[in-house]
């Protein structure tokens, strides 16, 4: 709900042999790695016993048609062939499938460049941590969550997999979730259970799980009930008056119903502010 000043900024993406060919991707090419070998053969099927049938000794880039246990199919002079992956740079290109924060750095607390639109094309170049991908934008690096990428699954996989395993902490016994956050410790002497005046509209209470408060909760936190930036806490980044020194998820979940309610009427008219403005 952190009403950030937005920054003109682009982004873009280069990944050493992790990437997987899919449907998802825009465009996928690889380039020999110079400080790897200075020539690789080009074979008739992936393996060591195939047949060479051709050589490369350039800075050529060749399409990528999929990656087979390690070695990448590629269009190598009008046919398919196969070379080693490990001995190559590949570069994926990859849409924005919806507005997204493009950042200095892999954290929520890091400095908003500009707001990507949906439709935007980035260069991704390596998976970052906290669920981020590093991406290049019209020349400009920066940081973009994953989920708001049209990435092959294997990128995915490989960003979200740390995002889970926090995520799941999270539901442990405190003691496990208190090892787990590195950003949040909640202020052991300023909390208080939930204020008196506040009653729970009943006791029953199930938490709104509409597929766009997902949405914002990724933009706002990652999923994190733990996420901080400053006065903004937890999942939904809501103000600490807000939830009135309760952190817990429960709580959260429900001041952000009912936050949402009161402003928006709808966590799908939230959604379509954030679309507009960047922030709810």
């Amino acid at each position: 709900m952190t009403n950030f000043k937005k920054y003109a900024l682009a982004a873009a993406i280069v990944l050493p042999t992790i990437f997987t060919a899919s449907n998802k991707s825009e465009a996928a090419v690889a380039v020999k790695d110079a400080n790897k070998a200075n020539a690789v053969n080009v074979r008739e099927a992936a393996g060591t016993d195939s047949n060479i049938i051709g050589g490369i000794n350039n800075n050529k880039a060749y399409e990528v048609i999929e990656n087979n246990n390690g070695w990448l199919k590629i269009n190598f002079n009008g046919k398919e062939a196969f070379v080693y992956g490990d001995l190559f740079n590949v570069t994926e290109e990859v849409k924005v499938v919806s507005p997204a924060n493009l950042r200095s750095a892999d954290n929520l607390n890091s400095e908003i460049y500009q707001v990507l639109q949906a439709g935007n094309v980035v260069e991704v170049k390596s998976i970052a941590n906290n669920g981020f991908v590093k991406v290049s934008f019209e020349g400009k690096e920066g940081y973009v969550y994953s989920s708001l990428l049209d990435l092959s699954q294997h990128i995915v996989n490989n960003a979200l997999g740390q995002v889970a395993s926090a995520n799941q902490q999270a539901q442990a016994p405190a003691a496990q979730a208190q090892a787990q956050a590195q950003n949040y410790q909640a202020p052991a002497q300023t909390y208080q259970a939930p204020a008196q005046t506040y009653q729970a509209p009943a006791q029953s209470y199930t938490a709104n799980n509409s597929s766009a408060k997902q949405i914002i909760a990724q933009r706002e936190s990652g999923g994190s009930y733990n996420a901080r930036n400053g006065q903004y806490i937890g999942k939904y980044q809501l103000s600490s008056a807000y939830l009135n020194g309760d952190y817990s998820p429960a709580n959260q979940e429900r001041v952000a119903d009912q936050y949402v309610a009161q402003r928006y009427g709808s966590w799908d008219n939230a959604l379509a502010f954030w679309n507009n403005n960047g922030w709810y």
